[in-house]
């Protein structure tokens, strides 16, 4: 039988080697879709996302060019996305975007989807490269009041 801090301390263990391997592939992912998004003229992008009752999905995914008017993601463009150790992934532009997307919410809001969920967005700025998850957490609230009558 393993005790309970055998148990905790292997928990731990396997808690901070997914949070390495997910940020691993957020950093990969990021790499990839900075060059390419530039090549099309794409300055900013906006990933739209919505979870609740056990399921979520990207909604959307917007792209505005330097002057602020909106583009169209190339739906065929593929990008290579590097794999530490292994041969580079091919994948659409889309995908990449929805991989890391989906990627930073379960990092940093895992169970994003469940009960009353959340929404909001992934935020890219191409020409600084900068990416800013924007997590709007849903709960249900009850204000309980007992009187003695």
């Amino acid at each position: 039988m393993i005790s309970p801090s055998m148990a905790l301390a292997e928990f731990t263990e396997q808690q901070a080697a997914n949070r390495a391997r997910a940020t691993s592939e957020i950093d990969r992912l990021k790499r990839a879709v900075i060059a390419p998004l530039r090549h099309h003229g794409i300055a900013s992008v906006e990933v739209a996302f919505d979870g609740c009752g056990d399921s979520g999905a990207i909604e959307d995914i917007a792209c505005r060019d330097a002057s602020d008017i909106a583009v169209d993601l190339p739906e065929e463009f593929s990008v290579c996305v590097e794999e530490d150790g292994a041969e580079p992934v091919q994948t659409t532009l889309k995908q990449a975007l929805e991989d890391l997307a989906y990627a930073a919410l379960e990092l940093h809001h895992p169970g994003w989807e469940i009960n009353d969920g959340a929404g909001g967005t992934l935020e890219i700025d191409v020409t600084a490269e900068t990416f800013m998850l924007d997590c709007k957490l849903r709960y249900t609230a009850y204000d309980d009041h007992y009187t003695e009558l």
